[in-house]
């Protein structure tokens, strides 16, 4: 009897360590990006990235000290740059990521950005910028995620809804920002340096904010329609009177929290 629960005892002992196995192999599955660009190219792939630019602003990889390579993406705003802006837009992602899905970069903002509405993350339907769309941007000076439906110059279905957050970038150095948005119900949360940023809404500090569109209607849900492009840069809605950069590297999504270039 004492053999058989010897026996028994180290097929536990197998299947326990087995099934621990098992789990570390579903969660490192589960945080591989689906999509990744680091740069280390030195130039831009037509067929992942369309450039989308106006007016002064340009965007190009370049070589650059301090960052996770010797290349990255950088944007650059002249002084007094009115009616620009400077995107690449990634237009082919995978199904798993149509509702739902996290990404992160790794980035560098010289001051400058001013105090209007500044775009710089998005994540929607196809046609950005006349389309519906995620987005993580600042106003005057702090961060400011919000949904954004610009269908149309003549305004079918024309607005916004904004979160304005009580923190600011971090400038002239790189930071790690993460973030998770949501079709199901329309939502984002984002972190920097591994710490959410919470914005107040009601008088109440949320880590999550969430969209209804139109407003007042109830509907919180498929508002984007699906996640189909994704993209970053940058644009100033009005004339910054000093220039400015913004860098990015090591970009990714995926279907669970990434967490930092390795």
């Amino acid at each position: 009897m004492q053999v058989k629960a010897q026996s028994n005892d180290k097929l536990a002992h197998v299947i326990r360590t087995l099934a621990a196995f098992a789990l570390i192999a579903a969660t490192a599955a589960a945080q591989k990006p689906v999509f990744t660009e680091n740069f280390e190219s030195g130039k831009l792939d037509p067929a992942v990235w369309d450039q989308r630019v106006a007016g002064t602003a340009t965007i190009g990889v370049e070589a650059v000290e301090g960052g996770h390579g010797k290349y990255a993406l950088h944007v650059h705003y002249p002084d007094m740059a009115a009616a620009s802006y400077a995107f690449i837009v990634a237009t082919h992602l995978p199904d798993s990521v149509r509702t739902h899905f996290f990404g992160r970069a790794h980035m560098k903002v010289s001051p400058g950005l001013g105090n209007t509405h500044n775009p710089l993350i998005f994540a929607g339907e196809p046609g950005w910028q006349l389309s519906k769309f995620n987005e993580i941007g600042t106003y005057r000076g702090m961060w400011m995620p919000s949904y954004q439906e610009n269908k149309s110059l003549r305004g079918q279905g024309r607005g916004e809804v904004t979160y304005r957050t009580d923190t600011a970038p971090g400038y002239d150095k790189w930071f790690l920002i993460e973030w998770e948005f949501s079709d199901d119900p329309s939502s984002i949360t984002f972190w920097i340096d591994g710490e959410k940023i919470s914005t107040t809404v009601a008088g109440e500090k949320v880590d999550t904010v969430k969209f209804e569109w139109p407003k007042g209607s109830g509907t919180v849900k498929n508002l984007v329609g699906g996640y189909q492009e994704f993209g970053f840069g940058a644009r100033v809605w009005g004339a910054p009177p000093v220039g400015f950069d913004v860098w990015y590297d090591d970009i990714a999504i995926g279907t669970s929290r990434l967490g930092p270039a390795k």
